[in-house]
């Protein structure tokens, strides 16, 4: 990647970066402060609110994928491109239904769902790999902010989204099962599948 194409896409993940740890911060004090239900959800896994660090992986990728076309970095093929984001979501699908039913421990499935997650995003990887390391340089990025906000909301007793487990899952395991998703499914799995998506849509918006 040329110095200024490294420097666009990274100024780029940094806005992405901090525009993300703002949601973040303003999800976790509207939840604390019991503002509107509909947007700072305290359910389990945020009741899809529309104030979430996982819908900006839409836009984002998107973006990225401009920056990426506009520098020159676009996917070899774009139906291959396609093809192998498809791949990977059936190949995540695949994982999750066999989580559900055939792994009843919430710990093995944290291991199953997670390494699933990895997999499938490394048909992104092999399609469009400068894709692949931008997307993951985002969700690792965008993610840290959440996990922190999970340790204090666990460790404190807040009573927000970000202390609560999967539905049904022990209340101890938590912690664990929330970080593991945090570093495993969300930035290697969701955001480079999903923003793969997306950054192959927005690459070729770009004239050549």
């Amino acid at each position: 990647m040329s110095q200024s194409t490294g420097r666009r896409v990274f100024e780029a993940v940094l806005i992405a970066a901090v525009i993300s740890l703002v949601i973040t911060g303003v999800r976790l004090l509207g939840e604390l402060k019991g503002w509107a239900p509909a947007v700072f959800n305290i359910e389990p896994g945020g009741g899809g609110s529309p104030l979430g660090v996982a819908w900006c992986v839409i836009p984002f990728g998107f973006w990225f994928g401009r920056c990426l076309a506009a520098s020159g970095h676009r996917p070899a093929s774009y139906a291959k491109a396609m093809l192998f984001v498809l791949l990977g979501l059936a190949t995540i699908a695949g994982v999750i239904y066999v989580m559900i039913n055939h792994v009843p421990d919430w710990t093995d499935r944290s291991y199953v769902m997670n390494g699933g997650a990895v997999v499938a995003g490394l048909f992104v990887f092999v399609a469009w790999r400068r894709a692949w390391f931008t997307l993951v340089a985002y969700g690792i990025l965008a993610r840290i902010p959440v996990m922190a906000a999970q340790y204090f909301s666990v460790r404190e007793g807040w009573n927000t989204h970000f202390a609560k487990g999967p539905p049904k899952s022990d209340p101890a395991d938590a912690l664990f099962l929330l970080t593991m998703a945090q570093a495993f499914f969300w930035p290697f799995g969701f955001t480079v599948l999903i923003g793969g998506l997306f950054a192959t849509l927005g690459a070729a918006t770009v004239r050549r």
